[in-house]
């Protein structure tokens, strides 16, 4: 699903590309959609990982140097997905560090 297509001045919200196809909208406005669709979910995923480990670089938060310099690497290899991913299909997201299983 596609959360918005516009085309020839209109907006489509909520449109599958099967659908959108049928209605005439080019293939290529379609996978450009598509892939903006793709990105908008990949950073939405991102964000919610941030999210979910903010409490462990907190400074009262127990973790030793190197488990604090994991958590690190690991939250700014999340931010870095969309400037190192060229491709939404090709993502590798990190692995999540065991101190914060």
């Amino acid at each position: 699903m596609i959360d918005k297509i516009e085309y020839n001045g209109r907006t489509y919200l909520r449109i599958s590309a099967v659908e959108a196809t049928e209605m005439g909208i080019p293939k290529s406005v379609v996978q450009a959609a598509s892939k903006r669709q793709q990105w908008t979910d990949i950073r939405t995923r991102r964000d919610a990982l941030l999210r979910a480990c903010d409490y462990a670089v907190m400074p009262d938060y127990p973790l030793t140097d190197d488990q604090l310099a994991e958590v690190k690497a690991y939250r700014q290899a999340l931010r870095d997905i969309p400037e190192t991913a060229g491709d939404p299909d090709a993502v590798e997201w990190p692995a999540k560090p065991e101190v914060l299983a």
